[in-house]
């Protein structure tokens, strides 16, 4: 389909040329031309990483390995307490191995306390903490306690099942007592909550009452807000000032990643771009809100980390930050993570 742009030149040609010939010549030239334009622009400046995992599985040389290569200066580090797929060597992580990875190579990692745990794992569990629920609680409020993390997540509320196991397709009440107690903990540390919560309407209506009731909180909505549609993420930003967002795997690159409407869709959710160009309802957005997003490579299981997969990711977020003005994209690719999670304290 044409662009307004496209179009335009379409009809002048129509009116000054005449002739089929000429006419799709041209139409085909300026289809180039534009095609050319967009994938020749990459943002060339650092990257911040902001939604990194670890699991015992990963080797840290290669992490910091495809950073460099991709001129990715920090990253945060959100450990996988879930283990990898059935059948796997992927083996689970914990925050220790975060806080290690971030102290062998210092103001490289910045951990939060991860929040992707089996016991989290049922409704009942939010709605009235168990004992193993309120052990959760109290060994975060432990570490933030040491300033050693940065914040908190990501914190699975709504999650579509890629494999097999009963961690694996969740749906939990995000305005809950849970929700609420670590609301408390981040307003006390001053540190923000990495939430997964695809955009379910009766979900984000409830997300906003809590948003509502702890507008000290910076609450960071992963993957393009629950990979929701752009009036639900302009409207919601509009609502909210305490409310982040990171692109975290939306690019629409590779076999996996939830930029390419993997691992399901639903009537509710929405790419951000195709091919490499930004649909214009989703960089009207990110222009009006440039202060609000971060980018993420969302590497979660140790097959994952490597050159090809993260340099494919790395290297679309610079196609898709060069169509946004330069002072959005250096936001965007590094200036908003440095703020948002406060990583100059």
């Amino acid at each position: 389909m044409q662009s307004r742009k496209e179009m335009k030149y379409t009809k002048y040609l129509k009116r000054t040329c005449g002739g089929n010939v000429v006419i799709t010549l041209a139409i085909l030239i300026s289809l180039v031309v534009v095609r050319v334009s967009v994938g020749a622009e990459h943002y060339t400046g650092p990257m911040i990483d902001a939604h990194g995992h670890l699991g015992a599985s990963f080797d840290w040389d290669t992490i910091v390995h495809v950073m460099d290569q991709n001129n990715v200066s920090r990253q945060i580090v959100m450990a996988r307490y879930y283990p990898g797929p059935a059948d796997s060597a992927d083996r689970a992580g914990n925050d220790g191995l975060s806080v290690e990875l971030a102290s062998k190579y210092p103001g490289r990692f910045f951990p939060l306390v991860g929040m992707q745990r089996p016991e989290l794992t049922g409704s009942n569990k939010w709605l009235d903490p168990d004992a193993t629920v309120e052990a959760i609680l109290n060994e975060a409020e432990v570490k933030l306690a040491t300033g050693r993390f940065w914040g908190i997540g990501e914190v699975i509320v709504k999650h579509f099942a890629y494999s097999s196991g009963r961690h694996a397709e969740q749906e939990n009440p995000i305005y809950s007592p849970f929700m609420q107690r670590l609301s408390l903990l981040a307003t006390r540390f001053d540190v923000p909550i990495v939430l997964h919560m695809e955009g379910a309407p009766r979900l984000v209506k409830d997300f906003s009452r809590l948003l509502q009731e702890n507008s000290r909180v910076r609450y960071v909505w992963a993957h393009n807000c629950g990979r929701s549609r752009a009036p639900v993420i302009r409207a919601m930003l509009e609502n909210h000032p305490n409310l982040y967002g990171d692109l975290a795997a939306m690019t629409n690159a590779g076999e996996r990643g939830y930029g390419i409407g993997w691992p399901r869709m639903e009537e509710y959710t929405a790419l951000i771009e195709k091919d490499g160009v930004l649909f214009q309802e989703m960089r009207e957005v990110y222009e009006a809100f440039p202060d609000r997003f971060m980018i993420g490579m969302d590497v979660a299981h140790a097959p994952g980390m490597n050159p090809k997969n993260y340099g494919q990711r790395g290297q679309r977020f610079r196609e898709l930050l060069a169509q946004l003005t330069p002072q959005t994209a250096a936001a965007f690719a590094e200036h908003n993570a440095m703020r948002i999670y406060k990583l100059n304290r």
